[in-house]
């Protein structure tokens, strides 16, 4: 039987201590991290799932992360499009009809209020988050939309709306601010001293989409011939008169309007003694002098529509072209100069000022341009542009409301005025719509910004849930902890005083 020597019971004991301690160690690092160890591989066989639900709660970070700077953008959004739409409300306010009184800078007070809601409404379009533009698309890095200066009166030496608006009005009312008509001298037969037929035409100027276009004729006047208009452009209309008529019958002429020519107004005329009251013309002494009662009248009348009713349309067509810049169209000009006579548009994007600098790339959704990965199947889009269509048309409303000139304070500057303003009024909330455009858009980013937050929420659940099983899996029982503390003290101290007799013990003790 072997017998150990006295060196290797001490090289035992001494080992025995060692291990005892840097189980103390052991025990008390872990008492106070909380944890098991440091490394996976110290936390048993469930160290595979441990590190598959701490890279979950890494990932879950990085989308919290997403989320939290989408939410930022998304609320902006949502606080912006809101008071977009109070904006929207308030510009149809602003447009009335009903209040077409001159200040003593040449602006109606109603201009004025549209002012100050378009100067807000470019401001909130330039809305800006941590080096995001909001109506930007995503590639904005300075304020995406001109200041109302550089939009109506151009910079750089580009032109603005304004210029845009007042080349329209030339090409449309034409020379003779007549709508692009002409109403010729009467030509008058006789036999002897006594008219015997008298005959005026209405024609226009060429073929083309501008100033009126003449639709149709309808009379109930006796011993009056109408002939015309034809079919093909130009138009033209002869109205004869051979004999007179009886009071009361009518003639109606129908202009349609540019630049579709689908909208039309009807301008007539009835029989009577006298022109005093409105759309009436006088039975003259014989034909003739009826017949040039008639003429004036209808030449008045069309000038009159051609300054009011059409040079409002002029306006909104104007302001249409110089802001369609969606997708990257170009804006149109009129082809000139001369003005006055111009039968075509042509492009005007290098000479007309850009009012919005945002993203313009084509798309068939503009919230594609912005989008953020909130989770692994999950991705958001969230873009807008300040020119897509419903905030283009504010701001078109506005600016073109802003630019026209009123300064003449003249009865025809009040109707051109009401006509203005009502057509504004009818882009900004059209008939039969319930809810607006810019209301649309508000919705697709509110939904948005509910799914980003439920899924925030959801994140948050997730990674609790993860974090408490990662808990469990490398935590540590304190309880047990400290009783094997405890233990290990209470069996060090016995080895220490084992070793001690062990290491003072000579042969003549052990004899």
């Amino acid at each position: 039987m072997a017998i150990s020597n006295i060196t290797t019971s001490r090289s035992y004991l001494t080992q025995q201590l060692g291990e005892l301690n840097d189980k103390l160690t052991e025990k008390t690092t872990q008492l106070a991290r909380g944890k098991v160890g440091t490394t996976f591989g110290e936390v048993g066989d469930r160290r595979l799932l441990d590190i598959q639900l701490t890279q979950k709660v890494s990932m879950i970070e990085t989308y919290e992360h997403t989320i939290t700077v989408a939410n930022l953008h998304l609320e902006t959004a949502n606080m912006a499009l809101d008071r977009l739409e109070d904006l929207r409300q308030d510009a149809k306010s602003a447009l009335d009809t009903n209040d077409f009184v001159m200040q003593s800078d040449g602006q109606t007070q109603t201009q004025s209020r549209a002012e100050l809601l378009l100067t807000e409404t470019l401001n909130i379009l330039n809305s800006e988050v941590a080096g995001y533009y909001v109506f930007g698309g995503t590639d904005a890095v300075n304020d995406p939309v001109a200041t109302m200066d550089t939009i109506l009166d151009g910079a750089g030496g580009l032109d603005g709306l304004r210029s845009y608006m007042s080349e329209f009005a030339s090409a449309n009312l034409g020379a003779g601010n007549n709508g692009r008509t002409d109403t010729s001298a009467l030509v008058t037969n006789y036999a002897g001293i006594v008219p015997t037929d008298s005959t005026f035409t209405i024609s226009e100027d060429g073929a083309h989409d501008f100033g009126f276009d003449i639709a149709a004729v309808t009379s109930t006047l006796s011993n009056v011939t109408v002939t015309g208009p034809l079919a093909a452009d130009p138009d033209s209309v002869d109205i004869q008169f051979t004999g007179q008529p009886e009071l009361g019958e009518t003639i109606s002429l129908e202009l349609t309007l540019p630049p579709d020519h689908a909208e039309s107004i009807m301008v007539e005329f009835t029989a009577a003694t006298t022109n005093e009251a409105d759309g009436t013309f006088a039975i003259g002494a014989d034909l003739e002098e009826t017949a040039q009662n008639l003429r004036d009248l209808l030449e008045a009348e069309i000038e009159n529509q051609a300054q009011t009713t059409l040079r409002a349309v002029s306006d909104e067509w104007a302001a249409e072209e110089f802001f369609s810049t969606y997708n990257g169209e170009e804006p149109q000009r009129i082809d000139g100069p001369p003005y006055d006579t111009a039968t075509a548009l042509m492009a005007g994007g290098a000479t007309t000022v850009e009012w919005y600098t945002g993203r313009n790339t084509t798309t068939t959704d503009p919230r594609d341009d912005k989008s953020a990965v909130v989770d692994s199947n999950l991705t958001v889009d969230y873009g807008v542009r300040a020119n897509e269509t419903p905030l283009r048309e504010l701001v078109q409303s506005l600016a073109a409301f802003v630019a026209a000139d009123f300064s003449g304070g003249t009865q025809v500057d009040e109707e051109y005025y009401n006509a203005l303003s009502t057509n504004l009024r009818t882009t900004l909330h059209p008939p039969g719509v319930d809810q607006s455009g810019i209301v649309d858009i508000a919705t697709d980013i509110a939904i948005t910004h509910r799914t980003v937050s439920l899924t925030g929420d959801r994140h948050v659940q997730m990674k609790n849930t993860y974090e408490g099983t990662i808990a469990e899996i490398e935590g540590i029982d304190q309880d047990l902890i400290a009783a094997e503390i405890l233990q290990l003290k209470t069996n060090i101290e016995v080895s220490y005083q084992a070793s001690s007799i062990v290491f003072n013990l000579t042969l003549s003790d052990y004899l």
